[in-house]
Parts: C-alpha cells; structure tokens; sequence
C-alpha cells in the first residue's frame, strides 16, 4: 500500500511550488496565511527532509504527520537544526520548542498530538496514530 504523509508548509518562503511539485508532493491546498497544504508520498521523504533542512525559515519547524509517525525539523532562530521523531521521550522537548517558536504556553503544546490535530488537515491522521500507538 502506497502512503501518503501530510504536511503544513510555513516558514518556507525559500520552497517553490516547483520544487515541491519535482520531489513528487502535492499541494493540496494553500490557506488564507500562505500555508500549503501537501501530500508527500512515502517515497518522497527523505528528499522532503533534505529540501526542508536546507530552506526553512529560521524560527520555524515543520512536521509530517502519517499513521506510522509524525516528524518535526526545528529551524532555531540562531539557523541550528534540531530533529525529532514523535515519542513519548522526546515528547517534553518538541513541546517545549513549540511553545518558543510559536508563543504557545507549555501546557497547550504539551500535548502534541492534541496540538497538531488543532489543524483540521491533520486530525484525521492523527486518529489513525493514536489507534496505532
């Protein structure tokens, strides 16, 4: 079965359609605030990580979401890279970047999957995570 990952590109002002498009991923939809909404398939993500590592925004991070994992890149204001996949031991952390890069209290990032399906393009797949794991 082919799968499909979700993405909500910001902070990504160096990232072309075209070059999106070229990787394979689709742009399903773009928000009101620029965001892009994309499909990335499986066999695309680790060029999808390679092109957000180098083009990110920093003080920004971006995160894909599937029913097997969920997987942030943080861009830190001073332009490191911190990367997490989604556990409950890396849980405090990613939640503690959240909070500093998107001005959220602790306690409303804390549960980050309650946190990502706050975007309606996520929830379904989160559901699907959370009755996997």
């Amino acid at each position: 079965m082919i799968q499909n990952y979700k993405s909500a590109l910001m902070g990504a002002s160096a990232v072309s359609d075209r070059e999106l498009s070229d990787l394979g991923i689709f742009i399903t939809a773009v928000t009101n605030s620029q965001t892009r909404l994309l499909s990335i398939p499986a066999r695309s993500i680790d060029k999808y990580k390679a092109l957000v590592r180098r083009k990110l925004d920093s003080g920004f991070w971006n995160e894909f979401v599937g029913p097997d994992q969920i997987y942030f890149i943080f861009k830190l204001t001073s332009g490191e890279l911190k990367e997490f996949m989604y556990s409950k031991e890396c849980q405090p952390e990613i939640a503690r970047l959240c909070s500093q890069l998107n001005g959220d209290s602790l306690d409303k990032t804390s549960d980050i999957l309650g946190y990502l399906a706050e975007n309606q393009y996520y929830a379904d797949v989160i559901d699907v995570y959370k009755a996997k794991n």
